[in-house]
């Protein structure tokens, strides 16, 4: 034990950190809520403590920016030394520590959630995310995180909105470099041909299928795979062999064709069902598919 006597900090049961750190003599200097779903802080402290924090219930990414050298984190196994500033910190959604706080130390904080990481890691390609393991670290030495930290985060102003956007971008670079590094059931996969990963693959005919009676335009399904519409429109033909306007029409007299057949709506009532403006529209577009006319088709089945 060091010889500094310690004041019982609180222990954070399933409490977030941030909260934990508000019921410390911590200052909060600034913290923004990102427009991708994390949030960002930075802390101050010149204290004596002891801090505990148990299963808050989202992760933490921690870069030291000043100070820290006599900060130790302590269990019943080891005792770490804080090595000063630039060191990081990641503390998983389950974790457990107890933080022996001496002196000044300044650090920033990410917050983000599981279910964040691993839509994230589902964006980037196919993965059973469910299995996703960050790990738990301590006072390690990245150079990549201490700068994109210390070199282009900190300098932003968190309160501007243009300037949050780039922090967004910025938290998500952050997130892909843990995935890549320090996540135990990440491996990178190259995409098939070019095309879209089977996880975005789902998610945009999932959509399409719920959304046939709506009007559907590339845009909307470019934001779904979050991507530009002609990169999107590219990768869909190279996934399906064909362009998602082609798709979705198929995919409307798909549709079209069950309902003639249960034989209980007019072939108006069908044609607003499957998403087309017109009967008369739907009925050429039928014509031009299936080689017979609506009212054909139903009779013959």
């Amino acid at each position: 034990m060091s010889d500094h006597t310690l004041k019982a900090g609180p222990a954070c049961v399933s409490e977030p950190v941030y909260h934990c750190l508000s019921q410390t003599n911590a200052r909060l200097e600034v913290q923004t809520e990102l427009t991708n779903g994390t949030s960002a802080a930075i802390w101050d402290r010149d204290d004596i403590d002891l801090t505990h924090y148990q299963h808050p219930g989202h992760h933490t990414l921690s870069c030291y920016l000043d100070g820290g050298h006599d900060i130790r984190r302590v269990d019943q196994r080891r005792s770490l030394s804080g090595r000063g500033p630039g060191r990081i910190c990641l503390m998983p959604c389950d974790h457990e520590s107890s933080w022996d706080v001496y002196g000044r130390i300044r650090f920033m904080h990410l917050y983000f959630s599981e279910q964040h990481l691993k839509s994230l890691a589902g964006r980037i390609q196919d993965k059973g995310s469910d299995n996703l393991q960050l790990q738990d670290l301590t006072f390690i030495d990245d150079s990549w995180i201490r700068s994109l930290c210390q070199q282009v985060i900190m300098p932003m102003n968190w309160q501007d909105n243009a300037d949050r956007l780039a922090l967004s971008s910025a938290s998500d670079m952050l997130m892909v470099h843990l995935l890549k590094h320090y996540c135990s059931d990440y491996r990178i996969r190259q995409d098939v041909k070019g095309g879209l990963s089977p996880w975005v693959q789902r998610r945009v005919l999932e959509f399409i299928e719920i959304s046939l009676d709506q009007p559907l335009s590339l845009q909307q399904l470019a934001s779904i795979a979050e991507l530009s519409e002609y990169h999107f429109a590219r990768m869909f033909k190279v996934s399906f062999g064909m362009s998602p306007h082609q798709y979705v029409t198929e995919r409307r007299l798909n549709l079209a064709a069950r309902l003639l057949t249960e034989k209980t709506f007019s072939l108006a009532e069908i044609a607003l069902q499957s998403g087309f403006s017109s009967q008369s529209h739907f009925s050429k577009r039928f014509k031009d598919f299936y080689r017979v006319s609506p009212a054909a088709y139903r009779k013959a089945h």
